[in-house]
C-alpha cells in the first residue's frame, strides 16, 4: 500500500518508486510510493523517481514529468532523465503548496504511453 509519508534518503533527497499496475482486462496505471511526495520544511529538495517495473521506461522527449502550474518554472528549476528508469526533479520548496503533475512511462513492447497524475506537497512556508 502506498505511503503518504516521505523520509529524506539523504540531505533533503526524497525517493519515489514508480510501479506499473494492470489487472487483466484493464488499462495499466502507475502507482507512486509515496503519493503525495511530502517534503520536509527545508528548501531545495531533490525528488528521485525510480521506475521499478521491468519492460517500461521513461520517455526522453520531455513528457516523462510535466507540472502544469503557473509558478512551476519558479518552483521546479530542473528535471532530468538520469537513465531509462530514473528521473530527478529539483524543487525549491519555497512555499506550502500542493502541485499535481503528470508522469508518463512507455510500455517497451507496445510503445503505448501510461500516464498518471500524482502530487507533490511542499511544506516550506518560510
Amino acid at each position: 500500500m502506498p505511503s503518504n509519508q516521505s523520509t529524506p534518503i539523504q540531505n533533503n533527497v526524497f525517493a519515489v518508486s514508480v510501479t506499473v499496475k494492470a489487472a487483466q482486462g484493464t488499462e495499466p496505471y502507475l502507482v507512486f510510493n509515496p503519493d503525495p511526495v511530502t517534503l520536509s520544511n527545508q528548501a531545495n529538495a531533490l525528488i528521485v523517481y525510480s521506475l521499478v517495473s521491468p519492460g517500461y521506461y521513461f520517455p526522453s522527449d520531455g513528457s516523462a514529468l510535466v507540472i502544469n502550474s503557473a509558478d512551476a518554472d519558479a518552483e521546479f528549476p530542473i528535471a532530468w532523465l538520469i537513465n531509462a528508469a530514473t528521473l530527478a526533479l529539483g524543487d525549491y520548496n519555497n512555499n506550502a503548496q500542493s502541485y499535481k503533475y503528470t508522469m508518463t512511462v512507455i510500455d517497451a513492447l507496445s510503445g503505448a504511453p501510461i500516464t498518471t497524475d500524482p502530487s507533490i506537497s511542499n511544506t516550506n512556508d518560510e
